[in-house]
């Protein structure tokens, strides 16, 4: 009887070893890998066993794309987190590390449109309004040092419409700074020819006069977003005072 037992016990077993699903040993591998953060390990492991399960599984395809990202395989990381959106698996995620990974390639058209693809996917998601923000803030301060102002208010005028409050503040700020200092700008240039060519310079006066209404309008935008915020509060009252000039 003893016997008996023992080699079916053994049957079981072996039955255990050859029942394991396909890729598990990949999968298991790429997890411990991804656990230590060995992530080039990870990788290499999530493909091989991905390849075996024909991408069937969704929690491994957004782990593959991000030990992509971290090993700055970029354009695996776009592919993996192209099919994680199609998942529709940690969306959000998945469309911001898309995003990093066309960044990190300066593929800045295809990036800007997987940011509005994935902001339109989970509004007011902090960490995707916090990358689109930052991209136009910084081109159109570029536009700005260049002295583009047309170039400078389009990029900021792209902040404004987000639905965080704070980013939509920070918009009009920055469209009331670049307005301000440009119509500043005008009447320093212009104040040498102000007894010498009077027509001149009232045609630049009124130039800059058209650019601190400009201003003084994104800064009623702001107050009436935060209507505490003192820089707001602050730079109206130069507006206005020039304006009163």
């Amino acid at each position: 009887m003893k016997k008996i037992v023992l080699l079916f016990l053994s049957a079981l077993l072996t039955v255990g070893v050859f029942a394991q699903d396909p890729g598990a040993a990949e999968k298991n591998a790429g997890n411990v890998a991804l656990k230590a953060k060995n992530y080039a390990e990870a990788f290499k492991k999530y493909e091989e066993y991905l390849k075996i399960v024909n991408n069937k599984d969704n929690a491994t395809v957004f782990n593959t794309a991000y030990c992509a990202n971290k090993i700055k395989n970029y354009p695996a990381a776009e592919k993996y987190f192209s099919m994680s959106i199609d998942n529709k698996y940690k969306t959000a995620t998945s469309y911001l590390g898309k995003a990093q990974a066309l960044k990190a390639q300066k593929k800045d058209a295809e990036m800007l449109a997987t940011l509005q693809e994935g902001m339109k996917a989970s509004p007011g998601n902090m960490k995707l309004e916090t990358m689109y923000a930052t991209y136009f803030l910084k081109e159109g301060q570029k536009f700005q040092k260049s002295g583009n102002e047309a170039k400078a208010a389009e990029n900021y005028s792209k902040i404004t419409n987000l639905s965080t409050k704070s980013f939509k503040v920070q918009g009009y700020v920055s469209l009331a700074t670049l307005y301000f200092n440009n119509g500043a700008k005008i009447l320093q240039d212009a104040t040498p020819i102000a007894n010498t060519d009077k027509a001149k310079y009232d045609a630049e006066r009124a130039k800059a006069m058209n650019d601190f209404k400009k201003a003084k309008e994104n800064l009623i935008q702001a107050q009436s977003l935060d209507a505490a915020n003192a820089d707001v509060k602050d730079l109206l009252k130069q507006v206005e005072a020039e304006l009163k000039k």
